[in-house]
């Protein structure tokens, strides 16, 4: 069992009401529920958290993006294709030169 710590907590009438018919019911403490509340509580934040520097992340590449197409303009291109026929290009002029 993990170690557990004592902590003073204030509920309001109706949540401890609450907590005490919840826990008859399922026949568990209020600890055991709170215990579990908290953990539920801490791993949203996290995810909460980690939400947050993800969006973070994303609005500074888009910033950096914008910044790039101010100096630079955007390229109307398509690379995929570019790059493909370029490839293509070479491999058939390697294969005129081993024939």
């Amino acid at each position: 069992m993990t170690d557990l710590y004592r902590a003073q907590v204030l509920l309001e009438r109706k949540q401890h009401q609450a907590l005490q018919a919840l826990a008859a019911a399922e026949g568990r403490s209020m600890s055991e529920i709170i215990r579990e509340a908290v953990a539920e509580y801490l791993v949203e934040q996290t995810d909460k958290d980690e939400l947050q520097h993800e969006t973070d992340a994303l609005n500074l590449l888009v910033a950096f993006r914008e910044k790039i197409e101010a100096r630079h303009g955007v390229y109307e291109g398509n690379l995929v294709i570019e790059t493909r026929a370029e490839r293509e290009q070479e491999i058939a002029e390697n294969l005129k030169n081993y024939q």
